[in-house]
């Protein structure tokens, strides 16, 4: 319970900071990949899944150097096991929403910057594949995992000036997920993460 009352303090201290700092805005589309995993305790292999991102950008420049980079966006998540000759891939898929605390390099046409800040992500579907090889059948999982997920991303990008008031962008990134989003038993813990490649366009409003 403290570790989301903290997230969301940070959410809203960001949000605070922007009310009272006559931001400049940019609004976007993003997509790229996410090459999705997770950690399981007790100690248990899984290999990756990749999935994709796809939502919308908002970022808000607080100065010069200093901005908050937010918005709304669909990740797909999950992971694959095999067990017993079975294979296992569970997919997860989220609504998220960032808030980054964003520093800026601005140069000329190439603007690097870094990001870093919480991500609260709210599941809209879990569903599990099951093969041994000669069958597969999907099964609904979503009463196997909590639907709220909180977690960090950590990463950086290139802003690149193409137009009067537009940008492309390409960024790269680490998530990973603070919450234990495994709701079956109280033995085992699973938190999601994964490095996420995203591009785009902003314009500056």
């Amino acid at each position: 319970m403290k570790l989301k009352t903290i997230l969301l303090a940070a959410i809203l201290a960001i949000s605070t900071i922007t009310v009272y700092s006559q931001p400049s805005l940019s609004i976007g589309l993003e997509g790229g990949l996410n090459l999705a995993n997770v950690s399981i305790t007790p100690s248990q292999t899984s290999n990756s899944r990749t999935g994709l991102i796809i939502g919308g950008v908002l970022d808000i420049g607080i100065s010069r150097n200093i901005g908050v980079s937010t918005g709304l966006r669909f990740t797909m998540k999950g992971f694959q096991i095999t067990n017993g000759g079975a294979t296992f891939t569970d997919k997860l898929n989220y609504l998220e929403v960032p808030a980054l605390l964003k520093v800026k390099f601005p140069l000329t046409e190439v603007k690097p910057y870094l990001v870093g800040g919480p991500v609260l992500g709210i599941r809209v579907s879990a569903s599990e594949e099951q093969s041994n090889g000669t069958q597969t059948a999907d099964v609904d999982a979503s009463s196997a995992y909590e639907t709220i997920d909180f977690g960090l991303l950590f990463g950086g990008g290139l802003d690149f000036n193409v137009a009067n008031k537009t940008d492309l962008f390409i960024q790269a990134g680490y998530g990973f997920g603070l919450s234990n989003i495994w709701k079956q038993t109280t033995t085992v813990t699973v938190k999601n993460y994964g490095i996420q490649i995203t591009g785009g366009v902003k314009f500056k409003l």
